[in-house]
């Protein structure tokens, strides 16, 4: 969820509040003003190998925000493909990992019931976590709010609890399993900052050391301008651990980017040659639309190099970037599904290009086969949901099941991020709501389910969650 993104932008599909078929609005008018973008929508809906197959690589310069060349590229295609739904729906697979009834967090003052925003990861010792927010609502700034009056007004329409006394806003949780996901324990803090804590994401090293990304939040500037008040814009942190998750450093380490401000979705990727990358979205200093960057960290996470940042004629928001099996990286983008490959470990790129098929919260994920899997939220009239599409030759073509949409997971409000498994298939996290009306909020759930991309890759398959009782 990204915060000119605070996904008070979402919206069912037409622009309509669907309750647990939310989908974030799919435009947003330009502005100073992120949330100001996304309620502007709000408002009027509710009124293969490894020699390129792209042309020359061409990007912005590393670190700059130069106009991006434009070689001729080869657009990717889309396979459609007949009976590749799966036999199962998700009402036979999935299961609650917390809610406000199933494994709830402890109180704290500013948790309401919302939880959301999570991320999964498999530690080499084992246990599974998943790293998630609780608060209050959809987004869970701190108290006082900081908000222009008339944002204010109209939040409280579309659901944001009055009277709420949160000095910290919402924080960040974290859950571990030591059974394969049968069993979790009692949600613990992960991250407790002053603002609104989103979106915590994992990887761990080589070593056993575990990284955690996550952005917080503050609220929004009377006149819209974060240049004009940079204390309350969105901003990139970073944590570690170095005894698999149950302590971690008390003093998050903010990551420095060009923009005004800066998000991040996870997940975090760790490269064949032990650096990680991270893939983030931000707001140029020369206004929008928002641009995508990419930094990677030799040094455990202490400190990180700008790589490249990446533009084109439209957002770019809720990164996603994966390292393929020949070594090349490829990067995705909300909310036009454009997609960027790059052939010297990310300090070059390929010109963004579309390929039909709109989407928020992707998140790819390249499985020991190669296959290259891209978890998505859908645009697509009548087919909303958390969906997946995937490739075999590194994104150029895609299977799915018709040209505007994926295959279905659940017709959740999503924000699905994924770990593989030992046998091959995806461990899945998610939103059943996107928590905007104050019911929802108090009452949303984080999901699970297990997916597998058939052998043959002529589908997928849903199975059932670890936890899932008969």
């Amino acid at each position: 969820m990204h915060t000119s993104k605070i996904d008070f932008r979402s919206a069912g599909p037409g622009g309509r509040f669907d309750g647990d078929g939310q989908t974030p609005d799919q435009d947003r008018p330009s502005g100073k003003s992120p949330m100001a973008k996304w309620l502007a929508c709000l408002l009027l809906a509710l009124s293969a190998g490894h020699s390129s197959p792209f042309g020359k690589s061409a990007a912005a310069q590393p670190g700059t925000n130069q106009p991006l060349a434009k070689p001729a590229i080869r657009r990717p295609e889309i396979r459609v493909v007949d009976q590749g739904e799966s036999q199962r729906n998700a009402g036979e697979c999935r299961a609650t990992l917390v809610s406000s009834s199933v494994n709830p967090p402890a109180a704290f003052p500013g948790y309401g019931g919302f939880v959301g925003w999570e991320s999964p990861v498999i530690l080499s010792n084992g246990d599974w976590l998943v790293g998630f927010n609780a608060g209050y609502w959809h987004a869970s700034a701190p108290t006082p709010l900081h908000y222009p009056a008339k944002t204010l007004e109209e939040y409280y329409k579309l659901g944001l609890p009055k009277g709420i006394v949160a000095p910290t806003g919402g924080r960040a949780l974290i859950i571990r399993s030591r059974d394969q996901g049968k069993t979790w324990s009692l949600p613990a803090t992960l991250v407790d900052t002053p603002a609104d804590d989103r979106h915590p994401a994992f990887v761990e090293l080589r070593d056993g050391t575990l990284l955690c990304s996550f952005f917080s939040y503050m609220g929004e500037p009377e006149n819209g301008d974060l240049s004009q008040a940079p204390e309350l814009a969105a901003r990139v942190h970073l944590i570690r651990s170095f005894d698999g998750g149950r302590s971690w450093e008390a003093k998050p380490r903010r990551v420095q980017t060009p923009f005004l401000y800066d998000e991040t979705d996870g997940p975090l990727v760790r490269m064949k040659d032990g650096s990680v990358l991270m893939a983030i979205n931000g707001r140029p200093q020369s206004g929008p639309p928002d641009q995508a960057a990419v930094l990677r960290s030799t040094d455990q996470g202490r400190t990180w190099n700008l790589l490249a940042t990446i533009q084109t004629s439209h957002d770019l928001q809720e990164i996603t970037v994966a390292e393929l099996p020949d070594d090349r990286l490829v990067l995705m983008a909300r909310p036009e599904g454009d997609i960027s490959w790059s052939e010297d470990h990310g300090h070059t790129w390929t010109p963004p290009v579309t390929f039909g098929l709109r989407m928020f919260a992707p998140s790819l994920y390249v499985l020991r086969d190669g296959t290259l899997v891209c978890l998505h939220g859908s645009y697509a009239p009548g087919h909303g949901g958390l969906r997946l599409i995937f490739s075999t030759d590194g994104g150029l073509t895609w299977t799915a099941p018709a040209k505007d949409h994926g295959f279905l997971v659940d017709q959740a409000y999503g924000y699905g991020k994924a770990a593989e498994l030992p046998d091959g298939s995806l461990f899945i996290t998610y939103l059943a709501t996107g928590g905007h009306r104050t019911e929802d909020a108090r009452n949303n759930s984080i999901r699970c389910i297990r997916l597998r991309v058939r052998s043959d890759h002529t589908g997928i398959d849903l199975l059932p969650a670890p936890n899932r009782t008969p």
